[in-house]
């Protein structure tokens, strides 16, 4: 029989096979010769649920090839495959693509895999401890006997000389809905001390305006302050002001960036305080790794470049460097001190990667070999100045880098760039909902065309109501009617935050892009529909709202318990009440008309 997973690989030794289902796990190298000692612990921590941790240790530092972990389940109810990666499908992979699923690091991804089944049940989820170095994580389908290989690779990278080497698995086979293991994944990595996720100010999880898709780089003080004005008055507590404010260049580049100084707002301070005039926060935004080539840091540190990009005409700084961390943290904190800012917007982060010429080695003033313990070092250094400063900081993060070494460095995880796409924004906000904790999570910017009907730009609100929103268009530009409804979702959000932010998350249907996603707190659900589905009525709550995410006009409900009254209010995506009644549902079905972007309130009598 074919053995994909392992081709190419020398076994040398076997742990759990006793204690772990399915004949434990095989280790592999890309060696004839292991030359360290493997030592191996498994404790089980209730009734299919497992850790495992493997110690590799030697007498002298010396390097490794790759080593796999391989262990296998039975496909039974294999539906889809989750995985942290934004850009990845939710298909069931073959074993020839089990190798290059998921890569994870400090700043890209989260060691995490999950195998669910059609009735969204949790088959199996693994995850690793190590969320610092280079790993990669795999779950291939073996056509020739219906089983699934997991697998996780170590030093699938050029790693310096080390001398001891721990990691955990988490190994997940209960049968639950698969949110539930996710979070559990979640709050295991909470359990480690290295990564205590970062406290989340109340400020964090308050409507926000961002100006990158409203106005890209042509932003001023004077149309900020006016956006602000209306955006203030309409419940956003903070602007996010983006790429554009160091620079008078418009070419969308980075060539000058590294310096940071406020060229396009050279009374930056007079500009934040007129912001905090109008009841509002102000975040900045930076790239971190890069130090544009016309840059003065640019000179100062050549030499101290991971990399150049002729894309970005900048090069990637490395923070291997004391120099260079030391620079960082000095341009953030004095940002925050003599600006007065309120957080920090900070991107580009997976960036920093060993690239082809980079040296592993300490020596040349380096006091790091590798380079993810390297960035984790940079970004802890970066929070602990600046909450020293303020412990209130905002600090926001974008998918990729969102695994829990950066969430003790961020509060704020953003989806990743989607415009004028909802469904993807949905996407993307629920799988950071199901692995963050309570880190806020924000949707990407929000924006459509300005001659959207209002009921279609609304959509773009409505899929991301379970996030804490970003709006990104021109306030005082759009339509009267686009207005009224940015106003009317956003008053609604601000009423239900509790509600819509709870971790009692249900979001049905990974492979489907989450057609039904439901939050519940004790007296009250919501509900938001993006498919024609028939969504099954059984809360005990005494009010629930079932929003219209979808262009037809009709909801389907099955009542799964007994009979029961509500006064019923159908709600258009402006606020407008478009129906009041009252009605006792009986056991079955019943079809309730609501407009696109609408909404219907139940509440029990």
């Amino acid at each position: 029989m074919a053995n994909l997973t392992t081709k190419g690989w020398c076994f040398f030794q076997e742990i759990g096979k006793e204690q772990l289902p399915y004949d434990g796990i095989s280790l592999y190298t890309k060696e004839e010769y292991f030359d360290f000692s493997i030592s191996s612990q498994i404790n089980q921590l209730e009734k299919e649920l497992y850790v495992t941790t493997v110690k590799l240790s030697s007498s002298t530092p010396k390097n490794t090839k790759p080593v796999k972990l391989v262990w296998k389940i039975p496909a039974i109810n294999l539906k889809g495959t989750w995985l942290s990666n934004y850009e990845s499908d939710r298909r069931v992979f073959a074993e020839f693509d089990a190798e290059r699923m998921l890569v994870s690091r400090t700043a890209y991804e989260a060691p995490i895999l999950c195998l669910y089944g059609h009735n969204d049940q949790n088959l199996h989820t693994f995850a690793c401890s190590d969320a610092i170095n280079t790993l990669s994580l795999g779950a291939g389908l073996r056509e020739e006997d219906g089983w699934v290989y997991c697998n996780v690779i170590l030093f699938t990278e050029n790693v310096p000389d080390f001398k001891d080497y721990e990691i955990s698995i988490l190994l997940d086979y209960r049968k639950h809905r698969y949110e539930h293991s996710l979070g559990k994944v979640s709050d295991w990595w909470e359990s480690f001390t290295k990564y205590t996720p970062m406290s989340v100010p109340e400020i964090a999880k308050q409507p926000m305006y961002s100006t990158w898709y409203s106005y890209h780089q042509e932003i001023s003080s004077d149309t900020l302050l006016k956006e602000c004005t209306i955006a203030s008055e309409m419940g956003y507590r903070t602007i996010i002001v983006d790429d554009g404010w160091q620079t008078n260049d418009n070419n969308r580049g980075y060539a000058y960036t590294g310096d940071w100084l406020p060229e396009r707002f050279p009374e930056m301070s007079n500009f934040v305080s007129d912001i905090h005039g109008l009841d509002m926060k102000i975040m900045l935004w930076y790239s971190v790794p890069f130090f544009g080539k016309y840059s003065k840091a640019y000179e100062k540190f050549k030499g101290k470049f991971l990399h150049f990009s002729e894309e970005f005409q900048a090069a990637i700084v490395d923070p291997r460097y004391p120099e260079i961390r030391e620079y960082l943290v000095t341009i953030y904190s004095n940002a925050l001190k003599n600006w007065k800012l309120d957080g920090f917007k900070l991107d580009f982060i997976d960036h920093f990667i060993p690239y082809p010429e980079t040296i592993l080695t300490l020596e040349d003033g380096r006091d790091y070999a590798a380079i993810g313990p390297a960035v984790d070092r940079l970004m802890t250094d970066i929070k602990e100045a600046l909450i020293a400063i303020n412990p209130n900081i905002l600090i926001e993060f974008r998918q990729h880098y969102i695994g829990p070494a950066l969430r003790k460095c961020g509060n704020m995880l953003r989806a990743h760039d989607c415009p004028n796409d909802a469904v993807t924004n949905r996407r993307r906000i629920i799988d950071l909902r199901l692995l963050s904790g309570d880190t806020a999570i924000h949707s990407d910017m929000f924006m459509w065309n300005y001659d959207e009907p209002v009921a279609l730009a609304a959509l773009q609100f409505v899929n991301i109501l379970f996030s804490v929103p970003q709006v990104s268009v021109r306030l005082g530009e759009i339509l009267e009617s686009h207005k009224q409804m940015v106003l009317f979702y956003t008053s609604y959000w601000i009423q239900n935050q509790d509600i819509l932010l709870s971790r009692n998350l249900t979001a049905i249907g990974p492979s489907e892009n989450y057609p039904v996603v439901r939050t519940i707190t004790e007296k009250k659900e919501i509900i938001a529909v993006y498919a024609d589905v028939v969504i099954d009525l059984f809360s005990e709550a005494q009010y629930i709202d079932i929003i219209n995410g979808k262009t037809s006009e009709k909801i389907i409900l099955n009542t799964v318990s007994s009979q029961k009254s509500y006064k019923i209010s159908i709600i258009d995506c402006q606020g407008n009440i478009i129906k009041n009644t009252t009605n006792s549902f009986q056991k079955g079905l019943i079809s309730i008309e609501v407009p696109i972007s609408g909404m219907i309130t139940l509440s029990a009598v």
